[in-house]
């Protein structure tokens, strides 16, 4: 009897895109094989469990408060470069807890969804001669240098243009496959949108704007709000707010003439996409792979320097979404497409429904 296959999934941050991409994986690997086992770990916190508590509230603080000296560290080659011998003691101490983390598991794969926890596997296969099979799941358009390591076996990455620039970043063509960002499997399903709508108490023949901000509920959505609010034509709004508990009070305490849907974290945000007419999002990796695998238009508000600006530029680039100038632009923009035929989005190479069904083939083949 063959025995169980025991796949390693490694992230950093909890309710993040990383963590998000993981747990779409772990879903596919069971949808497609219910006897393998998945072990979901916050590599972060599992090596540095103080530390990273610290470091990502200095992260926020940072991009809320300074974002211009995230975009200055963002991939910078100069720091790349200088941050060799700080990388290597920082790695040094890592593989040793690793290596325990592994001895305990004996994975027969190992999966990443952000690049610490891929640079420490990647030096601890070449510490200890692993033939481990390592796969890098880059979950946003852009990659950067810290991903990029000799031991990495296989790179996901979402689409065409990030496969040609991890290329030229050296790493070899064959190792690159552009499966798209993982994704929940639900996504690639399509829904009655008419019961879904009534479900939600909306109206089929009103158009349905989403607006998100992230986990953190960031960027100016109460503005956002309040332009949709003043147009001619009636609308319905679902607001998605995270953790940001003073926009959702605002929320249930005003009062609004169009139909207004309130809410904090969701596991409904495929449902909510279905019966969506467009999205107003920052552009994180994880929610703009939903909304094009939804084949949602898309407009992207107040992204933040280094990740976020990158994945809009790509996007933007190549007509898969809009820049939303600012706030007061918002209103305008929503009309333009709605009344755009076809909607823009309607077919786009970036949408790929079934990303992480088919990243568990390749695992599951290993």
């Amino acid at each position: 009897m063959a025995s169980k296959k025991k796949v390693l999934l490694l992230y950093i941050t909890e309710r993040s895109g990383h963590h998000s991409a993981v747990l779409a994986i772990k879903k596919a690997l069971l949808l497609k094989d219910p006897d393998c086992v998945c072990l979901c770990v916050n590599a972060f916190k599992y090596i540095f469990p103080i530390a990273e508590r610290v470091i990502h509230l200095i992260y926020l603080s940072v991009i809320k408060r300074v974002p211009i000296i995230w975009e200055s560290m963002y991939d910078n080659q100069t720091l790349f470069a200088n941050m060799g011998k700080i990388k290597n003691w920082v790695h040094g101490i890592a593989i040793k807890k690793i290596k325990r983390l592994l001895d305990d598991f004996s994975p027969d794969v190992i999966v990443c969804t952000q690049a610490f926890p891929c640079g420490i596997v990647a030096d601890y296969k070449k510490v200890y001669s692993s033939k481990i099979p390592l796969i890098a799941c880059l979950t946003d358009l852009s990659p950067h240098s810290f991903w990029v390591y000799d031991t990495v076996d296989h790179y996901i990455v979402p689409c065409d243009k990030s496969k040609g620039m991890l290329m030229e970043k050296g790493v070899p063509k064959e190792k690159i496959q552009p499966l798209g960002i993982p994704i929940d499997p639900k996504f690639a399903q399509n829904p009655d949108k008419r019961e879904l709508l009534a479900n939600f108490g909306l109206q089929p023949d009103i158009p349905v704007i989403m607006i998100m901000g992230g986990g953190h509920g960031l960027g100016p959505i109460k503005a956002i709000i309040k332009e949709l609010e003043s147009a001619d034509r009636k609308l319905q709004l679902i607001v998605v707010c995270g953790i940001n508990h003073k926009l959702y009070q605002w929320i249930n305490r005003s009062s609004f003439k169009n139909r207004v849907l309130n809410f904090k974290f969701t596991d409904q945000i495929d449902r909510l996409m279905s019966i969506s007419s467009m999205i107003i999002t920052k552009p994180g990796g994880v929610t703009t792979a939903e909304a094009l695998a939804k084949k949602l238009p898309m407009i992207i508000s107040n992204p933040i320097p280094g990740q976020e600006l990158r994945n809009t530029q790509i996007l933007v680039s190549n007509k898969a979404a809009v820049l939303l100038g600012s706030p007061e632009q918002a209103l305008s923009e929503v009309l333009s497409i709605l009344d755009s035929s076809p909607c823009p989005n309607a077919d786009n190479s970036f949408s790929k429904p079934k990303s992480s069904m088919q990243l568990a083939d390749l695992i599951l083949n290993l």
